[in-house]
């Protein structure tokens, strides 16, 4: 079973790196009536991708959360499945894919350097909050990744629409059919107001979890204190754009910053720090 889930994942990455591509290549060539392929690439890899992850599961008998192989590839999946949901209900904002999809690639690229033998679950881990933990987790970033894709192409449309004022540019039906600035606007808000509920309801779990496990709420170990920081940029993310007039292009780049330190605090510090978190995840 597990060169068949093995085969399955690599299927999957495979053909995100596809949807990735056709992506990239609608957007920078304007092709919008070839999303659909793209779109296709990414529904067919993530049933490949839930097969794998199902498969492995059944053979290991816990969840993705234990080595570093599993907590990569959950990220990936929640990503794509999230993406995926949101551009079904908001159509104008299939081609933030281009970011998307190739972030989900480069996790599950990544995940497979790491070893995928198969690791005991510690008693510690057997915990209903654990598990609440860890889906809300990848709930927040999966939100807040979509409010990247969102902030990208809101810094291009904008740019474009500053040049054709200019004289630089025509007119081009590609950026007719994104959202508009405004509405895209409200859809950053929403997504980075979302992951920012998510990320709250995933510490509050986490603390439960901890307390289960190591006696204590809160011990400001590397991840906890990662977990915090990261709430704190969300919520200063959501100050600027409710209480300080900070709309459009600026809090664009401020939400792509408010990615790299929540990617940094769910799964980067390991890296970096040890801690009773990071112990948890074997190489």
């Amino acid at each position: 079973m597990s060169q068949i889930d093995y085969i399955m994942y690599l299927a999957a990455t495979t053909l995100y790196a596809l949807s990735s591509i056709l992506y990239i290549y609608c957007l920078v060539f304007r092709k919008n009536e070839k999303i659909g392929f793209a779109v296709n690439s990414a529904i067919i890899g993530l049933l490949l991708h839930s097969v794998s992850i199902a498969l492995r599961w059944i053979e290991v008998g816990h969840g993705p959360y234990i080595s570093m192989y599993e907590v990569l590839s959950k990220y990936a999946w929640f990503s794509v499945v999230i993406f995926l949901l949101v551009q079904h209900k908001y159509e104008k904002i299939k081609i933030a894919g281009f970011i998307i999809m190739p972030i989900s690639f480069l996790l599950m690229g990544v995940s497979l350097t790491y070893s995928r033998d198969i690791q005991i679950l510690p008693a510690a881990l057997r915990s209903y909050w654990l598990i609440a933990h860890v889906v809300f987790a990848n709930l927040a970033f999966g939100s807040i990744l979509v409010a990247v894709g969102v902030s990208v192409l809101y810094i291009v449309k904008e740019r474009h629409s500053r040049r054709v004022e200019a004289g630089f540019e025509n007119e081009e039906s590609f950026y007719d059919r994104l959202p508009d600035l405004k509405v895209m606007d409200d859809l950053m808000y929403s997504f980075v107001a979302s992951g920012l509920l998510f990320l709250t309801i995933m510490i509050g779990a986490g603390a439960i979890w901890a307390n289960q496990t190591w006696g204590r709420y809160w011990g400001w170990d590397p991840t906890e204190t990662w977990s915090l920081i990261a709430w704190f940029v969300l919520g200063i993310c959501l100050h600027l754009r409710m209480n300080a007039g900070w709309t459009g292009k600026r809090i664009a780049w401020f939400i792509i910053f408010c990615i790299i330190v929540l990617a940094f605090s769910l799964f980067g510090v390991g890296y970096v720090y040890s801690g009773l978190h990071t112990d948890y995840l074997t190489s």
